[in-house]
């Protein structure tokens, strides 16, 4: 163990055997208010091959400060740690330190399979099982985090290895043995320098986003305005899971102004931030509602979600708009997702100052029509030829437009009944996009919202049924008699006209912009008399 780890303030090294063993302790914890584990396998593995290589990973930054027992949890590991005062607890860093501990910690095998991570000498790279499926000469990083444990597992497979693996082996436990993780731990009342370094030092992992560094430095666990309780709440009204980061840019943009300035300087002493979060959440709630009202029943089907705090800060300055100024709105909010025009940070940027363009000023926020008429000129009406049908994906954007487009016919199941596809994909995710064939996942003519929990169709449903799912009978006769390409090609001729028109009628193209008829009433002086 490093012998500098609980001295005052000042930079520490970590070897990897230390990580592990003070994370198992309870010494390691990872705050409450740090975003869930997000990296995936390949996150995972590319961390263990740069440490192999010798590659530098990056400075975590620790906070020494008390911990109370609790269940600790380490991303999808958690076991219960006794109170201690000298808890370092992971201000950045967190993905690498969970990654570390849930491969290489003892007692946590198949908790996960991004933690399953094994060195297959036959090409000395890192790999994860496919399918279960483990080749011969490659072993679990989890045993060569110490020599001990390297020379059981060699004793066990012995027969399976080469000679030359066995040197490979040794070299491998020597390197996780005397990598050296840099760190930089903040004493417990050096709060002021915790922000400086958070905000200077360069890290290795998945940058942390605005939502974590603002709760971070105002959030505790038990205070009511933070990103994650907005989250939670929202997450009642089974519209899925917002980001936290979407949150907090939701907040700023109801503020008014430039939603990218510095977070620490947003409030004042004695401001109270729970009460902006407050407001957005209302704000985000009127923003989902209005989302759902145009056919998009959950956040999965939302090909971007940049639109939410450019809505949120709509629905703050104008929270009963005319029904002719929602139209325009919906028209931005379309045609901003169907013709996405440069990347997400400077869209959003340009909305919300739009709709709200000084801090803390709604007299110098333009009025309702106004706003949405400065939206629609920042989106283009390009009408949309054709959509291709391959390269389906559930989790982008072009996959959830034409998924829109299914939805919009309100898909049935086998027994009549409309699927409440909100509720499928809250409970099963982007899982609830099944397969009416097998083995065809990348081509929308073979995706559907046809129930989980039914057998693929036969083709010998009920016609209606099958209609709300695209489905002819030209398509359905083809899956009678098992012809998949066939029914491939069929339902492919019924799909692409029904996404071109459906994005097309939503862009509203050459529509008139103008204000509402009530706003162009002139009042006669003397008819007013």
């Amino acid at each position: 163990m490093a012998s500098n780890s609980l001295e005052p303030t000042g930079s520490s090294i970590f070897s990897i055997p230390d990580i592990v063993s003070l994370a198992r302790e309870g010494i390691i914890r990872i705050p409450h208010f740090q975003r869930p584990f997000v990296w995936d396998a390949s996150d995972v593995r590319e961390l263990f091959d740069s440490i192999y290589r010798g590659f530098p990973i990056g400075t975590a930054i620790l906070w020494r400060k008390d911990a109370p027992a609790e269940e600790v949890r380490f991303g999808p590991i958690s076991f219960h740690a006794d109170a201690t005062d000298d808890a370092l607890w992971v201000v950045d860093g967190q993905q690498r330190i969970i990654s570390l501990f849930g491969s290489l910690a003892a007692g946590f095998k198949d908790v996960d399979p991004r933690f399953e991570v094994y060195f297959d000498f036959s090409i000395e790279k890192f790999i994860n099982p496919r399918r279960g499926a483990v080749p011969p000469r490659a072993i679990p990083v989890r045993e060569a985090i110490e020599t001990r444990r390297l020379a059981a597992w060699t004793r066990l497979h012995s027969e399976d290895l080469e000679v030359d693996d066995f040197d490979v082996a040794d070299r491998l436990v020597g390197v996780l043995r005397d990598y050296r993780i840099s760190a930089y731990v903040v004493g417990k009342n050096d709060e002021k320098i915790l922000r400086e370094v958070f905000d200077r030092v360069n890290s290795a992992g998945k940058p942390i986003t605005r939502a974590q560094v603002f709760q971070a430095l105002f959030a505790s666990d038990t205070e009511p305005g933070s990103p994650a309780v907005v989250v939670k709440e929202l997450s009642r009204l089974g519209f899925g899971t917002l980001e936290e980061n979407r949150i907090v840019q939701s907040l700023l943009a109801l503020r008014g102004g430039n939603f990218q300035r510095d977070l620490h300087d947003e409030f004042a002493e004695g401001d109270d931030p729970s009460s902006w979060y407050d407001l957005t959440e209302q704000a985000l709630t009127k923003a989902i509602t209005f989302i759902r009202s145009e056919g998009v029943p959950h956040i999965s089907l939302m090909p971007y979600t940049f639109p939410i705090p450019v809505l949120a800060a709509f629905f703050y300055l104008h929270p009963d708009p005319s029904p002719w100024v929602l139209r325009l709105l919906a028209r931005w909010l379309w045609r901003s997702w169907i013709n996405p025009e440069g990347s997400q940070t400077p869209t959003i940027r340009n909305a919300v100052m739009a709709v709200n363009p000084k801090k803390l000023d709604r007299g110098a926020a333009p009025s309702e029509y106004e706003a949405v008429r400065n939206l629609l000129e920042g989106v283009s009406d390009a009408e949309i030829k054709a959509v291709s049908m391959d390269g389906f994906r559930a989790d982008k954007a072009k996959g959830r437009l034409i998924l829109l487009a299914l939805a919009s016919l309100g898909p049935l199941r086998p027994d009549g009944t409309k699927i409440d596809i909100a509720e499928e994909f809250e409970k099963h995710g982007l899982a609830a996009v099944t397969e009416l064939v097998r083995n065809q996942a990348s081509k929308a003519a073979a995706r559907s919202f046809w129930p989980t929990d039914s057998q693929r169709p036969t083709g010998n449903e009920n016609a209606e049924v099958l209609a709300s799912q695209v489905i002819d009978e030209v398509a359905a006769s083809r899956l009678q008699a098992r012809d998949t390409q066939g029914f491939l090609e069929r339902r492919g001729e019924l799909l692409a006209p029904l996404v071109r028109n459906f994005l097309n009628n939503h862009l509203e193209r050459n529509s008139l912009v103008r204000p509402p008829l009530e706003d162009l009433i002139v009042v006669d002086e003397e008819d007013g008399e």
